[in-house]
Formats: C-alpha cells, sequence, structure tokens
C-alpha cells in the first residue's frame, strides 16, 4: 500500500508531459506481461495490440474509432519508443515553457490525429498501397507535430548535440526530408504519418500567429470525457460519505501537513514515515 502511495504521489506530481510518457512506459510493458502470464497458466497469446492499433480498414476504423489516436501509446519495440520519447521529451518540454499544458496537448493529439488520417486516406487513395492493409502504431507524428511546431515557432532555438549546438529549423529540414525520401524504402505508412503530423505543427503555429486557435475543440471534448469522469465519481464519493465517516479538514492539523510537505521537498516522499504518508493521504482524500 505505501509502494502504491508512494508511486501515485510521484505521479499526480509530474506534469502532463512526464504522465503522457508514463502512460506510454505502461502501455509498451503491458502486452509484454500479459503475454508471459499467458505463456504460464498454458493460454495461448494474443496481444492486445490490436485493439489500439490503427488500421487502414474503414471497417475496423467503424468499431475502433479510438483507434485513430491509442495508436499512439503503443511501440512495436525499445528503440521504437526511446526515439520517439526522446523527440517529444525535449521538444515537449520546451513548449509547455512557453505555450502551456493546452497548447501542447493541441499539437500532441491533434498531431496524432492527423498523423492516422494521413495514413488512411493515402492507403485508401493511393494505387501503389491497393490490397495493403498493414497496422500502425507509434507516437512519431505526435512527437513530430510538437518538434515542427516548435521549429516553426522559433527557428532559431538550438539544441546541444553531443559537443556542438544545432539549430532546431535544420533538424526539422533533415527530418522532414528523410520522411520523404523513406516512402518508396520501407515503413511507408509511418512515414506518410510523420508527414500528417509534421502539416499539423506547421499550421497551428500559423494560425496562432493569426490569432486563431483551430485546436480548441479537442480541449473542449477532453473536458466533456473530464466531466462524464466526475459525474460518476460525485456519485460514488456521495454513497461513501453516507455510510462511512471521512476525517473533516477541520479535524486535520495544517501545521503538521506543512511540515510533511517542506520535508518532502527536502529529502522526498520516500523520507516520510508511515504515520506521515498516512495524514498526508488522509489530508488529500478530504
Amino acid at each position: 500500500m505505501e509502494l502504491i502511495n508512494s508511486l501515485k504521489y510521484k505521479y499526480e506530481n509530474l506534469d502532463i508531459l512526464g504522465q503522457i510518457i508514463v502512460w506510454m512506459v505502461i502501455c509498451f510493458a503491458l502486452p509484454f506481461i500479459i503475454n508471459t502470464l499467458l505463456f504460464l497458466f498454458n493460454i495461448d497469446s494474443f496481444s492486445i495490440i490490436y485493439f489500439f492499433q490503427v488500421s487502414p480498414s474503414l471497417f475496423e476504423l467503424i468499431y475502433k474509432p479510438w483507434s485513430l489516436i491509442t495508436y499512439g501509446f503503443f511501440h512495436a519495440d525499445l528503440w521504437h519508443l526511446i526515439g520517439n520519447m526522446i523527440i517529444l521529451y525535449f521538444a515537449g518540454r520546451v513548449v509547455l515553457d512557453f505555450f502551456g499544458k493546452e497548447k501542447f496537448l493541441k499539437v500532441f493529439f491533434i498531431g496524432l490525429l492527423c498523423g492516422s488520417f494521413t495514413y488512411l486516406i493515402s492507403y485508401n487513395v493511393f494505387p501503389v498501397f491497393q490490397g495493403l492493409k498493414p497496422p500502425m502504431i507509434g507516437a512519431s507524428a505526435g512527437a513530430i507535430a510538437v518538434f515542427i511546431f516548435l521549429a516553426s515557432h522559433t527557428p532559431n532555438y538550438t539544441f546541444r548535440l553531443i559537443i556542438f549546438d544545432v539549430k532546431i529549423l535544420y533538424i526539422a529540414l533533415f527530418i522532414i526530408i528523410m520522411d520523404l525520401i523513406q516512402i518508396p524504402v520501407s515503413n511507408a505508412g509511418g512515414h506518410l504519418a510523420h508527414l500528417g503530423g509534421a502539416a499539423w505543427g506547421f499550421y497551428y503555429n500559423n494560425q496562432l500567429k493569426k490569432g486563431n486557435d483551430p485546436g480548441d475543440w479537442i480541449i473542449n471534448f477532453f473536458n466533456y470525457l473530464k466531466g462524464l469522469f466526475k459525474t460518476k465519481y460525485k456519485v460514488r464519493k456521495a454513497y461513501r460519505r453516507d455510510n462511512f465517516k471521512k476525517p473533516s479538514k477541520e479535524e486535520l492539523d495544517q501545521k503538521k501537513i506543512d511540515l510533511i510537505l517542506d520535508k518532502i521537498s527536502k529529502s522526498g516522499y520516500d523520507s516520510l514515515t508511515k504515520n506521515e504518508k498516512e495524514t498526508l493521504f488522509k489530508a488529500g482524500k478530504s
């Protein structure tokens, strides 16, 4: 229980970028863990990724509409995950500092959508892909959308590459050119999705400069989903109040809470005693 509370506290104190990366790591590890358990119990293995990957099949899209976004939380292998996380972390950190949480979410999630739509349209329009239905996973489209958005806004921003500095503009041009020339070579759907995400990042920055914000709709959608969850949670919470007595805020010693928080800032959550952790946990729930 203490470990769970500790992990929960650390997760809740991450910013949105850190939380997204945590979920991508979980989604990467989960299929392997499930298949290991199935193996131990001698049950035929299957991949849960099937339910979240996006496919060019319009029939699959009808009963898996969430796959237009969820594909971005799963990765084919460790290097696929690490590569995307490096791009997302370094570009996303700057975007968060410059523009805040909401604009970061707009760039990233709509970038994933633009990537999946570019992939879907390409595989259903271009004759070269006729009869091919390869599924797609990976956060590349969203990560590149964030990167190109930042490059469009501050082309002279520099990243330190080992021993020398490189302007983000040159890195962005290199990424786009590599995606273009690799379409006929391998992973055509992935490279097309990258370009779809890049196009959104570039377009969104230009619209912001004009005073427009075409990404508001996705925040409204997230708030709608959040509202549905909160409604269910409030009903459950009211039921618990009727059946269990919970300590009120007045019963908690605020000075003691402040001392515990000071201790966390100086020595970390793990330095707390069991009683201090329980006190903090109760305070958070009240």
